[in-house]
């Protein structure tokens, strides 16, 4: 990890503790007396929840290999049936765009995660978790979208922390391929985000973000990107269980995946 990374990361975790309203949004099943954390834009909330969550994502691919756009629609759905419990599901649509080859469009890999949190800690605002998430073989290698055999088990630790306006959120995850066919290399990965939201009023707040991943096993063993994205979010004033939120994302690293990355998130919470 390079110093720019390192800078970055030291950034997100000594933002600053000035007080300030939360986020206003109320949650079912008691989520509202129990310690709960805002979805980022690009990782994940440690919290359980119940909520519908629609993006759509735009990478500007440019690298040695291809050039291109890659734009994904993704639905998802999360269910808490208790507080330290969900499960959630991610169905994502791609449209792939390269220059000389023909444009493509298929379902990308679903994905299906358990979510679990401990709530030990939480009279000093802080919340642990853990859980595993399943990715399904639903892409088309043929079109370059996704895989249409590999099942992946990505088991997770996670972790929240409030401190006055702010919230830190980090996962860390370890990606494991299985199924592969003949030849067939798949590499397994181990993938981290860090986030920090400010809230800056009861109806929005920023967000700065940090994602990446680093090949464990295969030709690319050791290659890492890193991404780093601000973004910001809004609820909606007569509706604050209804959410929006947009961001931009760049990579730091010389490897890279995209050029440019551009995300608008719609949340609503059940």
């Amino acid at each position: 990890m390079n110093k720019t990374v390192i800078a970055a990361l030291g950034c997100l975790i000594s933002g600053c503790a000035t007080t300030h309203p939360h986020d206003t949004a109320t949650h079912s099943h008691d989520h509202a007396s129990r310690l709960h954390f805002s979805h980022p834009l690009i990782a994940e909330s440690p919290s359980p929840d119940t909520k519908v969550r629609i993006d759509v994502e735009h990478l500007d691919i440019d690298s040695e290999d291809e050039e291109g756009t890659l734009t994904t629609l993704r639905l998802g759905a999360e269910y808490a049936f208790h507080p330290s419990f969900s499960v959630e599901v991610s169905v994502p649509y791609a449209f792939l765009d390269l220059e000389g080859e023909s444009s493509e469009n298929h379902f990308d890999d679903a994905e299906v995660a358990l979510k679990f949190a401990n709530f030990a800690f939480e009279e000093h605002g802080l919340l642990l978790g853990y859980g595993i998430e399943f990715g399904l073989p639903t892409g088309d290698q043929g079109a370059g979208i996704g895989n249409d055999n590999l099942f992946e088990f990505e088991p997770f630790f996670d972790f929240g922390l409030k401190r006055g306006a702010s919230e830190f959120v980090g996962f860390v995850s370890f990606g494991i391929p299985t199924n592969q066919n003949g030849s067939q290399e798949a590499e397994s990965e181990l993938g981290a985000n860090l986030s920090w939201r400010y809230q800056v009023s009861p109806t929005w707040a920023t967000f700065l973000e940090l994602d990446g991943e680093t090949v464990l096993s295969g030709d690319e063993r050791g290659e890492s990107v890193v991404n780093l994205s601000p973004g910001v979010k809004f609820a909606v004033p007569s509706n604050p269980n209804m959410q929006v939120g947009f961001g931009l994302g760049f990579p730091l690293s010389d490897d890279e995946e995209f050029g440019l990355r551009a995300l608008a998130s719609f949340f609503y919470h059940l």
